[in-house]
């Protein structure tokens, strides 16, 4: 009967061991490879919580348990980002300061540039006013001026209006009464006469607002030839009162210094004058290209 009854007792053992511990220890095993597969540190975990039984923590080495260091680690990690953040914030606020620095800078420049814009505004409408003044009290010296005149006869004031340069006689004829400047311009050398006209058109076409740059640059080169054609027949009225000799070392002098001027003025010569003096160059052998050269000139004048 004892037999028998040891060998039931031994058989419930193997049962609880092949049929409830083993399936159950291999259940927790597959679990816990599972769970370290996902992430969880099993391992870890286990060997912390058998580190602290007293006599089981001899047997399980320090390097099973780095939990605990990467648990102090994970929680200083959250200090040095908030530390990290601390410094990003700081640098910001560094950049910022910055920004408004260079806005500043930006300000005061553009305040200074506006400045010297009105700086230089104001000195160019003060030179503007300057120049307006002095125009128009050059203009009342000229009205003043041209009634001296006009209180003359015409045929007193035509002489002397011959002699003044022409651009000085058109300004006194321009601020005239019309019927003033008719009267003594009728008076004047026909030629004079008339170059005078056209000087004085083209000085009030110059004054015009609404001329161009352009125009205005070719009315002033049309009245420095009005000019010089003036001044070349005063030159040529001169020069025919003297001796060909004498007036033939005159135009080679000119002819070297000016040749347009010296061309004008033996073109505004009578033919006989000019003549003479041309023979008077080619008499000195050395001077015949030259008395060449000047008629050939004339000639394409």
């Amino acid at each position: 009967m004892e037999e028998i009854a040891e060998e039931q007792s031994y058989s419930k053992m193997e049962w609880f061991f092949y049929i409830i511990f083993i399936p159950l220890l291999f259940t927790l095993v597959l679990s816990a490879i599972i769970a370290q597969m996902f992430g969880y540190n099993v391992v870890g975990m286990l060997a912390k919580g058998l580190n602290q039984v007293p006599v089981v923590e001899k047997l399980i080495p320090d390097s099973a348990a780095p939990n605990s260091k990467k648990t102090t680690q994970t929680e200083t990690t959250p200090a040095k980002s908030d530390a990290r953040v601390s410094d990003l914030q700081k640098q910001l606020d560094l950049k910022n300061k910055e920004i408004d620095k260079l806005k500043q800078k930006q300000q005061e420049e553009k305040k200074m540039q506006d400045q010297a814009q009105q700086a230089t505004s104001a000195q160019t409408t003060a030179a503007q006013a300057s120049q307006q003044k002095a125009t128009e009290e050059r203009l009342k010296e000229m009205k003043q001026l041209a009634k001296i005149y006009t209180a003359m006869s015409a045929g007193k004031a035509a002489p002397i209006f011959e002699k003044m340069p022409p651009e000085e006689a058109a300004n006194l004829l321009q601020v005239m009464k019309p019927e003033d400047r008719s009267s003594i311009m009728a008076k004047m050398n026909p030629k004079k006469a008339a170059d005078m006209t056209v000087l004085i058109q083209k000085m009030s076409l110059g004054q015009m607002p609404d001329a161009t740059p352009e125009a205005q640059a070719a009315i002033q080169n049309e009245i420095k030839i009005v000019k010089n054609n003036a001044s070349a027949e005063e030159v040529a009225a001169s020069i025919a009162t003297m001796q060909p000799a004498s007036a033939a070392v005159l135009v080679e002098n000119l002819f070297r210094t000016d040749e347009q001027k010296a061309l004008a003025v033996m073109r505004n010569m009578d033919q006989q004058k000019r003549g003479d003096i041309l023979s008077s160059i080619t008499n000195d052998l050395k001077k015949g290209a030259l008395a060449a050269k000047i008629s050939q000139k004339l000639m394409a004048y």
